[in-house]
């Protein structure tokens, strides 16, 4: 891979303090630490470690279909984990899932099979799932933790309330149940709210979430939680920023492989622990045909929005949020990839580089780019 730099200039980020604002004096890690997944799938998970939170929870990156979840929270959760239940299975990838045999529970132990003794590692697992059950009964009792359901596909409303009231007679926790749709939240009832995310990822897909709705979603429910404000957008980290006019980006690499456009990034001044985002402007040509634009950040990628290849002729934004942390054999930069022929160019605008999981809202640009300026001037 050829990589073009955008300058030698290093970029470092400001000590100032979180993008996404501080809600109730936490930041949005903290905040989403604060949540619980309810089973479903893995999605929610990978929320959570998008943006540098890593919970413990017993359903967080599991799978537990809504009826035998019921039942189990409503008996306590007694039989789960129970001499016997557990078993391991091996994925065609070589990774372990730990199964429960009475409610067909399933969870990625995210360990492969190779590097374990499967009979201590099983033991372990039981180990485990003893003490997060003991975990989440207490969660219950306290009511303390946001409870987050996705419902799958077939599931109801019915099934979806059965569940919530075998929650409550633990205690008085607020349960989210999130489907797909326009961004919003409404509370439904005291205890129980409704929210929507953009678009709800797939089911062996479930790294790629919609990580701004998440956030946006997530952040509604802690304030409506906790009878909060949203919180306000945090202060820019130092940007880099391209002088007028937009910047164009051309591609001259054969075949289908990733052209870089990127700038070094000075890794004595990042906090390995801290997640950053950066965030740029990009303008299509109608007449563009690579297959990918993306955004490219750090030495450890988490969230990210590409471009959508059906926007032309207009600015949309593309960012992408990671750590930078030392890693042999790589020079961690920021900036921007095209996967494409040669031949092909598009234009970008504002790049910034902030503290915090996700861009903070901002306007459309209104600069123009070489041709489409001249285009609407004639009146084409």
């Amino acid at each position: 891979m050829i990589v073009k730099l955008g300058g030698k200039r290093r970029l470092r980020p400001s000590r100032q303090g979180p993008t996404t604002g501080v809600l109730g004096g936490l930041g949005v890690s903290d905040r989403i630490a604060a949540f619980r997944s309810l089973g479903g799938n893995c999605e929610f998970g990978f929320v959570q470690r998008y943006c540098g939170a890593e919970p413990s929870g017993l359903f967080r990156f599991a799978y537990a279909d809504v009826e035998p979840l019921t039942h189990a929270i409503a008996d306590n959760l007694d039989k789960y984990g129970a001499p016997g239940d557990l078993s391991l299975e091996e994925t065609e990838s070589g990774t372990y899932y730990c199964r429960s045999g009475c409610y067909n529970f399933w969870y990625n132990t995210q360990t492969h099979a190779d590097a374990v003794d499967r009979s201590a590692f099983l033991e372990r697992q039981y180990g485990k799932v003893a003490h997060l059950k003991r975990a989440l009964l207490s969660d219950l009792a306290t009511g303390e933790k946001i409870l987050v359901r996705k419902p799958q596909q077939g599931e109801d409303d019915a099934a979806f309330m059965a569940l919530a009231q075998a929650i409550w007679r633990h205690g008085p926790s607020t349960v989210l149940r999130v489907t797909e749709g326009e961004p919003g939240l409404r509370r439904t009832s005291g205890r129980l709210l409704e929210g929507t995310v953009r678009r709800i990822s797939q089911p062996e897909r479930n790294y790629e979430t919609d990580l701004e709705s998440w956030i946006g979603l997530c952040d509604a429910a802690y304030a409506a939680h906790h009878g909060l404000r949203p919180a306000p957008a945090g202060p820019l980290a130092r940007p880099t920023r391209l002088a007028r006019p937009a910047r164009r980006h051309d591609t001259g690499l054969p075949g289908e492989v990733l052209n870089s456009y990127t700038t070094l990034l000075d890794i004595r001044a990042f906090d390995p622990r801290t997640v950053y985002v950066f965030s740029a402007w990009v303008w299509i040509p109608a007449d563009f045909s690579a297959a990918r634009i993306l955004a490219v950040m750090g030495t450890e990628r988490l969230g990210w929005c590409d471009a959508d290849l059906g926007l032309r002729d207009c600015w949309q934004r593309v960012w992408a949020a990671g750590r930078v942390a030392p890693v042999d054999g790589e020079r961690p930069c920021a900036g921007l990839g095209i996967v494409g022929e040669p031949g092909q160019h598009v234009w970008s605008w504002g790049w910034e580089l902030r503290r915090g999981p996700i861009p903070a809202p901002a306007g459309t640009p209104t600069v123009p780019v070489e041709g489409s300026f001249l285009k609407r001037l004639l009146g084409r």
